[in-house]
């Protein structure tokens, strides 16, 4: 494997403008990749959305696969697959952790944020708490250092 890129607010910047550049064709493309190679995360980003309606199911994928797509960068290939008892055992772990404190690393608060562009109340409350859970458990399971 070549030497890992930083995972920080600068590379995520990057990917985001890049991927909001894709032609609809390659955004279907890639987002059937990142379901054949990430069956599991998807499952887990549809759990993350699962009480609420359209368009938040879709969005929960998006961000999975924002953050799977900036993992991609920094490695320079593609992210093994993450199994499903490391994302379940993460999940659990990340919505007793949150739901005593909300705090998130600095990089899953930057992802937030350029997801959102830059407006947190693009969502109510609790479907940006399901998407906290989401992302900090995708970078439990994925065993991604960031900062607290």
């Amino acid at each position: 494997m070549s030497r890992a890129r930083p995972l920080d607010a600068a590379l995520v910047d990057e990917v985001w403008r890049e991927i909001v550049q894709y032609p609809p064709d390659r955004v279907e493309s890639e987002a059937r990749a990142f379901l054949e190679q990430q069956p599991d995360v998807a499952a887990v980003a549809a759990l993350a959305a699962e009480p609420f309606d359209p368009p938040v199911p879709q969005a929960a994928f998006g961000l999975a696969f924002l953050y799977f797509k900036v993992l991609e960068r920094s490695l320079g290939e593609p992210f093994p697959r993450v199994a499903d008892e490391r994302l379940q055992t993460a999940w659990q772990a990340n919505v007793e952790r949150l739901a005593e404190s909300p705090e998130s690393s600095g990089l899953v608060s930057h992802v937030l944020g350029v997801f959102y562009g830059g407006d947190s109340g693009a969502y109510d409350a609790r479907v940006r708490a399901s998407f906290l859970v989401l992302l900090e458990t995708l970078t439990e399971a994925a065993d991604v250092a960031t900062e607290r």
